[in-house]
């Protein structure tokens, strides 16, 4: 059996007041948010994308929701400065929960299946793929996310075109990069997709909450007992469990324990993508494009898997 106590955060957990308590009680109590109140494994998704990256400018965006095609997610155009020929869109759409090599996977297979959809509508004509490829992005502060790279040529509105398409798994959801331009332009893609693929993924933001399709844990130490060996600051690297003295429950002392803890793990599970706790989302401006996604309870089903 294990040594600490584990306190399931599953329908409203309150800090009880103690009546042999030294200090003076906590007002109001703290309460953790109540993970039963989400609808689903994601409620609301906020993607959050700069309106100018470091060598490129938003220049539109777009809500499939919008029209009724929530998997679709959202996608961003940007103008790559100096290269106005280069067409530059970004799509983000919901993927669910895996590997990194299933989940890269089933992108690749995806977007193979819409480009074979937009021959079939004559949309595209005379596709050539060229060779699948591993790439690594390489994202600001060292940092560095794999993906794929597809390669084709085909024919359209009477132009032969060329485009390189970049694919990403990250916080449950896949980002499309895709980088078009003339044939005989080609080795602009070249010259630019590097910068603007790691400017870009180091600065849109993916951010989601609900029951992430986990379960938060408040573990209860005994006086003098030492939190779990994989705990920071008392709370777990995902920040699905936190650890609290249990001896002052009901005290001020207890109360800012609890908030801090929930902060921190706030944060960190944010980091991940996706937080069943309390979330302030940030608001359009001049800097930033906010896109929400509301999410119905069956969306995502009863966990975060595809």
């Amino acid at each position: 059996m294990s040594r600490w106590k584990v306190i399931p955060v599953v329908i409203g957990l309150m800090a009880s007041m103690g009546s042999g308590a030294q200090e003076a009680p906590a007002s109001p109590p703290f309460a953790v948010p109540d993970a039963g109140s989400h609808r689903g494994v994601i409620d609301d998704t906020w993607i959050i994308a700069p309106k100018r990256l470091a060598d490129a400018t938003l220049a539109a965006v777009k809500n499939y929701a919008d029209e009724g095609d929530i998997a679709a997610g959202v996608s961003l155009r940007y103008h790559i400065d100096k290269a106005d020929w280069i067409i530059a869109d970004v799509f983000i759409y919901p993927a669910g929960e895996g590997d990194e090599a299933t989940m890269l996977r089933r992108a690749t297979e995806d977007f193979r299946e819409s480009v074979a959809y937009a021959e079939r509508q004559q949309i595209y004509r005379n596709v050539w793929w060229g060779d699948e490829a591993a790439y690594t992005a390489r994202l600001p502060g060292g940092k560095k996310l794999e993906g794929r790279f597809l390669p084709i040529v085909f024919d359209a509105q009477q132009d032969m075109l060329t485009s390189r398409t970049y694919l990403f798994y990250r916080k449950m959801y896949f980002v499309k990069i895709r980088l078009t331009t003339t044939v005989d332009a080609v080795d602009s893609l070249v010259d630019s997709a590097d910068r603007f693929i790691g400017s870009l993924l180091g600065s849109v933001d993916i951010v989601s909450v609900g029951t992430c399709g986990k379960r938060m844990d408040v573990v209860s130490l005994a006086p003098g007992q030492s939190p779990p060996p994989d705990f920071q600051d008392g709370v777990s690297a995902d920040g699905y469990r936190v650890a609290i003295r249990g001896d002052h429950k009901g005290t001020q002392a207890y109360a800012g324990q609890m908030a801090k803890a929930m902060t921190l793990a706030a944060k960190r599970q944010l980091a991940t993508g996706c937080t069943t706790l309390d979330y302030n989302p940030p608001l359009q401006d001049d800097t930033k494009a906010v896109l929400h996604l509301s999410f119905g309870p069956d969306d995502w089903g009863a966990s975060a898997k595809p």
